[in-house]
């Protein structure tokens, strides 16, 4: 696994230097592009990447949230339960222009809400696919032993739903964050005031090639740290805890 990152590392390197050496007026150098951090500081940096993170988290959270209602509803009533595959289904056929240009025409171009719900919107979708699937599963085994307890709906879903498909909920999280953090950017580049969507195409405006490899270098270096460092790190502990 490390190799295949240390492969991955040498070819991604050997490529820039290449490319940098063949088209020198479009793209700029790695000490060119690493020497942008220190002209536009580490202040304005970590601003961008807070405010990055903070749109990418609050838009997991609604969508997190919603996925856990929309669950406890489904057991309620298979009407709800039928409502809501037809919704996941509807989400995932609307591109992600289309609810940026949407809530940006709703909030304004430099409301945080924008970014924030069409991550949301984004994350939403598998999250939602990974809770209904797994909670029928888990339902489907175990149903003599539910037709036996004979809980109410509420103690189905807390003592059976919600730690049954925690696996599964967890490994979605982890798919659902990396989503979250590359639509962030993408709502933040057509209607935010800050984050680091916003910065790659303010540096693109103005013709600042090491500006915008800078900032683009800088969300992959985030996006793999936080899925190997965290999420995946997180997921192992969960199934070898849970099983």
């Amino acid at each position: 696994m490390r190799r295949g990152w240390l492969y991955l590392f040498i070819f991604a390197l050997a490529l820039w230097v290449l490319l940098a050496r063949l088209y020198p007026t479009l793209i700029p150098g790695i000490g060119e592009t690493l020497t942008f951090y220190s002209l536009v500081g580490t202040a304005e940096v970590l601003n961008a990447t807070i405010l990055t993170f903070y749109h990418s988290f609050a838009g997991f959270l609604i969508a997190f949230a919603l996925v856990g209602l929309s669950i406890l509803l489904s057991l309620y009533s298979n009407e709800f339960k039928a409502f809501f595959s037809a919704l996941n289904v509807f989400l995932q056929s609307v591109s992600v222009l289309v609810w940026t240009i949407i809530f940006i025409m709703i909030f304004g171009v430099t409301s945080p809400i924008a970014p924030i719900l069409v991550t949301a919107m984004a994350a939403f979708p598998a999250l939602l696919s990974a809770g209904i699937s797994s909670s029928e599963n888990l339902l489907e085994k175990y149903r003599p032993l539910v037709v036996l307890a004979k809980p109410s709906r509420l103690q189905l879903y807390w003592h059976f739903i919600v730690p049954g498909t925690l696996p599964e909920m967890v490994s979605a999280s982890r798919v659902a964050l990396g989503i979250a953090l590359r639509i962030s950017v993408v709502a933040e580049a057509f209607g935010s005031a800050g984050g680091i969507g916003y910065q790659l195409v303010y540096s693109y405006d103005l013709g600042i090639r090491e500006g915008v490899f800078a900032w683009a270098l800088l969300l992959i270096v985030l996006m793999v740290t936080l899925d190997q460092l965290i999420l995946r790190r997180l997921e192992v502990w969960v199934r070898r805890w849970y099983w």
